[in-house]
């Protein structure tokens, strides 16, 4: 995003949004007050006690189990399926994983009744496996219990889900409101977006290394570098902001597409003002506690008020449960980044990059993520340092410290390793950047958040012009909505 090469990479650092929604412990108890408020029965107790089958010495037989109910099912037997489940009930009753896939059989066998007393077992161990609560919130559907499913998909949009699963929520629940008011958006249809103005400063704003001389050995003397090719810093004012959403088409599959902006303007270093733009449209599947994503995106941004690079590039993403408590993340995309002017076309490239993670719950109001990365950038455009092959870590958390506080961070490591010998500095190069983030969050309002937040980030190389270290704070007043 500058005329210094070292600010041409990939940004693999930034997990899906998707991951952080997992359904709160919170969440079953919720649902009883709402029942309790609407006046119907309480949802089954949590505190029921069960015997749970020993896990290790039957655990590959289970596993066989379920993989002949899973085949019976996606060819068309779910009474089959729910057969030989049920037959193993007195065996199996108890584990989580079996429990699931009985309730889930039995909702696909058209036996609702059924179905709710074995999500009411998953629940009763784990109160925030949000497929049992999807799933017990249709069964109700099914039994025509509209009150139940009402305050169950309630409850499961207050805690702001994905848009494709909300979509799918809000068509659940329009079921159980067939009289409904007239909504602003079209039945099974969702969308949330963001507006925000920032304020800050940054130590580099061309991420460029802070020596004006660099020792070149083809040469065998001091190269000196151009103004704009050493660090600078400035102030900064920002404005971004972005919409997602989806419509739900038939069965578990929905419609998406987002926007999003962003435009940051330095105070005198206005060469370096950056900003961008990309689109994106896709098809994602949202079954029971299991989201996946497929999107084309495209991109535009700029430099110094004027086009700077093209992204087109294809998107998918996973997230479903892994463990109790415990949401896997997994990532592929693939494109190519195309230079508009002559002399950054040497950074042409078509990239590869996977991630796989994993986000868990970790308290009442926290959760942690873990996420490896690896990948290709192809070099097309004659690059001098060649291919890149790209390998990070990064691990962060958030936790609310209290009612109307939040509190996020994070650090990455990032490795890129090229493989053509640079004809100037006479070796492959090799990066290694360190970056860590921190922010604090308060709620003015239920929409209205306050943050304020820093960054660093620390570059290393066998190469010293690909050196740089920045610095970063900010404040940012932030609109979310609907």
């Amino acid at each position: 995003m500058c005329q210094n090469p070292i600010l041409i990479e990939i940004d693999m650092r930034r997990p899906p949004r998707s991951f952080i929604f997992a359904v709160a412990v919170v969440a079953h108890a919720l649902l009883a007050c709402k029942a309790a408020a609407d006046g119907v029965g309480s949802l089954p107790s949590p505190r029921i006690d069960i015997a749970q089958a020993p896990a290790g010495a039957a655990q590959a037989p289970l596993a066989e189990l379920l993989a002949r109910a899973e085949a019976l099912s996606l060819s068309g037997k779910p009474l089959d399926a729910y057969q030989i489940l049920a037959s193993e009930e007195d065996t199996y009753i108890g584990v989580i994983e079996f429990d699931y896939a009985l309730g889930r059989a039995a909702l696909d066998a058209g036996r609702p009744d059924k179905a709710t007393l074995a999500f009411s077992r998953v629940l009763a161990l784990d109160p925030s496996h949000a497929g049992a609560l999807i799933d017990t919130g249709r069964a109700y559907l099914a039994l025509g219990d509209f009150a139940r499913a009402r305050a169950m998909f309630q409850a499961l949009l207050a805690f702001d889900p994905p848009p494709a699963m909300r979509a799918q929520l809000q068509a659940y629940l329009a079921q159980a409101e067939p009289k409904q008011a007239e909504a602003k958006l079209p039945v099974g249809s969702s969308y949330q977006g963001y507006l925000a103005a920032t304020l800050g400063r940054s130590t580099n704003v061309n991420q460029s290394p802070a020596q004006s001389s660099i020792f070149v050995p083809a040469i065998g003397s001091n190269f000196e570098l151009s103004n704009q090719n050493v660090k600078k810093g400035d102030g900064f004012a920002a404005i971004s902001g972005g919409v997602e959403g989806a419509k739900v088409l038939d069965g578990p599959y929905s419609l998406i597409f987002g926007s999003e902006f962003v435009e940051r303007k330095y105070f005198h270093e206005s060469e370096f003002d950056i900003g961008g733009v990309n689109l994106r449209l896709g098809i994602a599947a949202a079954m029971g506690a299991h989201l996946a994503r497929f999107q084309e995106l495209v991109g535009r941004d700029f430099l110094g008020g004027s086009a700077s690079r093209d992204l087109e590039m294809f998107a998918f993403d996973y997230m479903g449960p892994l463990a109790t408590d415990t949401q896997l993340l997994v990532s592929a995309q693939a494109g190519r980044l195309r230079y508009d002017s002559e002399e950054l076309k040497i950074f042409d490239a078509n990239f590869v990059t996977w991630g796989l993670g994993a986000a868990r719950k970790i308290a009442e109001q926290s959760t942690a993520f873990l996420i490896f990365s690896t990948g290709n950038q192809n070099d097309v455009g004659d690059n001098p340092s060649g291919d890149k092959r790209l390998l990070g870590v990064r691990i962060g958390a958030e936790t609310a410290i209290q009612p109307r506080w939040k509190l996020t961070g994070n650090a990455a490591w990032e490795r890129g390793q090229y493989n053509r010998v640079d004809e100037s500095f006479l070796t492959e190069r090799r990066d290694f950047r360190w970056i860590f983030e921190a922010a604090l969050q308060y709620a003015l309002e239920r929409n209205l958040f306050l943050r304020f937040g820093i960054a660093h980030a620390d570059q290393r190389s066998n190469i010293p012009i690909y050196e740089y270290t920045r610095s970063e704070w900010w404040l940012m007043l932030r609109r979310e909505f609907p």
